[in-house]
């Protein structure tokens, strides 16, 4: 289309620019959808996908006439912000933790400080932990580095890069 003023030419520019924007919102929408979907952190990431997505809209800018370069940069800013928005979500609800349960361990000073905080005389600390947390009234939530979970009146520590029990105690 050509255009014969300036304000036509922004007019039009503005009229993409809004097509353009509520496509990426009903994008939002499914990305958050797909975090439902995902078990763990390398599906949260799948840099397969990321690849394959990449050489689709290289092939179609080329087609449709537009710089795959610049689309290429344009997808890759784009998926990393809704890879990061994922993982939010995803670790928001604690699906991470949830999903790497067998690696959840703790020490041997940590055996004795969660027996003691709790006073559990004959259970191992480990496994009690373990059941506090898979029980679906657990309310999970990473801040920083570590794991916060919490149920009947307890909170449970555990760093979020080892899957160590930290801690555990009753909350007062």
């Amino acid at each position: 289309m050509q255009c014969n003023s300036l304000e036509e030419v922004r007019s039009n520019i503005d009229r993409i620019d809004d097509g353009i924007i509520k496509l990426i919102a009903e994008r939002t929408q499914y990305v958050t959808q797909a975090a439902s979907f995902k078990k763990n952190e390398e599906g949260v990431k799948d840099s397969s996908r990321v690849e394959k997505v990449i050489q689709k809209v290289r092939t179609k800018a080329e087609a449709y006439g537009a710089n795959p370069d610049m689309i290429e940069k344009l997808y890759r800013d784009m998926i990393a912000s809704f890879i990061k928005m994922e993982m939010k979500t995803f670790e928001g609800d604690g699906k991470i933790l949830l999903a790497n349960l067998d690696k959840v361990t703790t020490t041997e000073l940590g055996r004795e400080r969660i027996k003691k905080n709790l006073k559990l005389t004959e259970e191992d600390p480990v496994a009690f932990c373990l059941q506090k947390i898979k029980d679906s009234r657990c309310g999970i939530t990473r801040n920083g580095k570590n794991w916060y979970c919490q149920i009947d009146g307890i909170t449970i520590t555990v760093n979020a890069y080892s899957y160590t029990i930290i801690t555990a105690h009753k909350v007062r």
